[in-house]
């Protein structure tokens, strides 16, 4: 029989974090879950705990390595959401550490309010050494802010696998900005997003994360161009925040355009920011048939 959560995770060279974040999981008042892990191509002790931890807990499902090796966190978590089984599917991050009580009350959230199709949480913001930097709390009016950006941690989410699959699951051309795809997709699919106030895990930050890799600051510009332009199709945004969306993505195409003369890719410089820069003025009413799909440009 199904559990009623897959809790998924990819981690690569996680040996440092990976045991609290482990044992954190395993204390959760709620137990009906299966941990749905991928290695990501690791090369330090991360193996070895993983499979000590697995041996010891019989909801802990090992994906087989791949034969290529290292891939990209948005191939490694997207392989993860894939063998899950569960209704509803959990993100935890191989350094993040959850609540005691997370995966209970986002499951009854879900499992009372069908027209929910995905929910977050507040979190803090924990250093390297697990002190508590900051506490985010997520504004109201969540797809306003989807017009200037993300503002819910992927470790927070937890989702409907069906209408995830539906909207396109994690879309492995978004190297940094997979998770936030994920979530305007489903939104724009007709699911609505609740938001508990409280903080429900630590979303830890330090140098070794994947969202802090070296180099391609193209692409790092562009993904989110890409799923802005597709937000703005929300309905029931207030006119300030899609101003406000729309400034953003005008200094995103400028960054864009630089990054890509940067990485001395001149001409594709020249005709990508009046492209993105045009792009950020159009369309700041959305049209209804956007709302049931989603049509990145």
């Amino acid at each position: 029989m199904a559990p009623a959560v897959s809790v998924i995770m990819t981690v690569r060279n996680g040996a440092q974090y990976l045991p609290e974040t482990l044992d954190a999981l395993a204390r959760q008042t709620f137990r009906d879950y299966e941990l749905v892990i991928n290695d990501n191509g690791s090369i330090d002790r991360t193996p070895s705990i993983l499979a000590d931890y697995a041996e010891r807990d019989r909801r802990i499902r090992l994906l087989p390595p791949v034969a290529e090796g290292a891939r990209s966190f948005t191939q490694g978590i997207a392989r993860a959401f894939e063998a899950a089984v569960a209704p509803f599917v959990a993100v935890n991050d191989g350094d993040d550490v959850p609540a005691p009580d997370r995966l209970e009350k986002q499951a009854a959230l879900l499992g009372a309010s069908p027209e929910i199709t995905l929910v977050a949480s507040w979190f803090d913001h924990i250093d390297s050494e697990g002190r508590v930097i900051e506490t985010r709390r997520i504004p109201p009016g969540l797809f306003a802010a989807y017009q200037s950006g993300n503002p819910i941690a992927h470790s927070s989410l937890m989702y409907r696998r069906a209408e995830a699959l539906a909207a396109g699951g994690y879309r492995e051309r978004f190297t940094f900005a997979s998770d936030f795809a994920l979530q305007v997709a489903m939104a724009l699919a007709g699911g609505k997003v609740a938001v508990i106030p409280e903080s429900l895990v630590k979303i830890r930050l330090h140098e070794q994360q994947a969202s802090r890799m070296p180099g391609q600051r193209a692409q790092f510009y562009r993904e989110p161009l890409e799923i802005l332009g597709a937000a703005r199709r929300l309905w029931g945004v207030p006119w300030s925040a899609r101003m406000k969306g729309m400034l953003c993505r005008q200094k995103l195409a400028l960054r864009y355009g630089q990054a890509l003369w940067n990485e001395k890719r001149h001409s594709e410089s020249v005709t990508a920011t009046p492209y993105w820069l045009l792009a950020s003025l159009t369309s700041l009413v959305p049209s209804r048939r956007g709302m049931q799909r989603m049509s990145f440009q």
